[in-house]
């Protein structure tokens, strides 16, 4: 599953540049004239995690031996890598198709400095390929299902990709207990091959709804079925000012919707994992207690 560590704050010591390469090819050496901050760093990582490169490589330099904590450092600028950004191909987008990293750390001892050398290597649930084709399939949604435009209202647009997701794809029963078939919780698996698992739903939902305008997260946590309790996923989106929840992997192929834009205290057979109940992510995302209101449903 997802490596995602809190880690410690990225310290002030870091002088010399973050460099993303293709593959794990020799990285050029990097100056003091190079100096960056963390954020460099992130970014790097970013953007290594969106295109899917093979190996990510960071250099810097430190005065003290400081290999103990790399893995801490590591895991708190991937997890700043993940975080919700302005791209709806970022954040969440990444996070739940991404597998975790291996770490490979060194240094050398050059006049009194340490020179870090890291190489992560990420795991991904597709290949760069098949992302290719998501990106053109989102724009053709738009541009021929949806047709937004100005006046659409946010209800209007949660309801048709909604819609549409409910109508096109259907459950992986096939792959669903298979952990090695890491394909069936992507968007490219829910809009391209039309079948995925949950993640998928909501990874897709996630990616819809963001390039819509509106502001959705991935939520995961426990879904509790008749065969008993399951890790599963689904999304919360923002509505008129407030967030509400919807489950389209549980609404797909239903002549009535149950698990759509409810609140807090309606939302049935669903409880989410304590990261989003905390204070903090309530704050930020201020879930309503009860559903969205019938008479602004039209």
């Amino acid at each position: 599953m997802r490596r995602h560590g809190m880690g410690c704050a990225i310290l002030a010591v870091l002088l010399l540049a973050a460099l993303l390469l293709p593959g794990c090819a020799p990285a050029p050496a990097a100056s003091e004239s190079a100096a960056v901050d963390e954020s460099a760093i992130v970014t790097a990582v970013r953007r290594g995690l969106k295109g899917h490169s093979v190996c990510i490589r960071i250099r810097f330099s430190s005065d003290r031996d400081m290999l103990s904590e790399l893995p801490a450092l590591a895991d708190s600028w991937v997890e700043e890598a993940l975080a919700e950004t302005e791209d709806p191909a970022e954040g969440d987008y990444i996070r739940y198709q991404y597998g975790g990293y291996s770490l490979n750390a060194g240094y050398e001892v050059t006049e009194g400095r340490y020179e870090y050398r890291l190489e992560l290597t990420p795991q991904y649930y597709l290949y760069l390929t098949e992302e290719a084709e998501v990106g053109p399939e989102v724009d053709r949604l738009f541009a021929e299902v949806f047709a937004f435009d100005d006046d659409t209202s946010d209800y209007e647009k949660v309801r048709a990709i909604y819609d549409y997701l409910c109508a096109t794809v259907r459950y992986d029963e096939v792959h669903r207990k298979n952990p090695h078939y890491g394909l069936r919780s992507t968007a490219y698996a829910a809009l391209i091959r039309k079948t995925a698992t949950c993640q998928g739903y909501a990874v897709a939902l996630y990616r819809l709804l963001r390039t819509a305008g509106l502001d959705a997260r991935v939520i995961t946590g426990t879904g509790y079925t008749e065969a008993g309790p399951e890790y599963h996923a689904w999304n919360i989106v923002a509505v008129d000012g407030a967030y509400y929840y919807l489950d389209a992997t549980w609404d797909a192929g239903q002549a009535e919707y149950r698990y759509f834009l409810k609140g807090r205290d309606t939302l049935e057979h669903h409880v989410p994992d304590p990261a989003f109940t905390s204070s903090d992510f309530l704050a930020r995302y201020p879930v309503s207690a009860v559903d969205y209101p019938l008479e602004k449903r039209a």
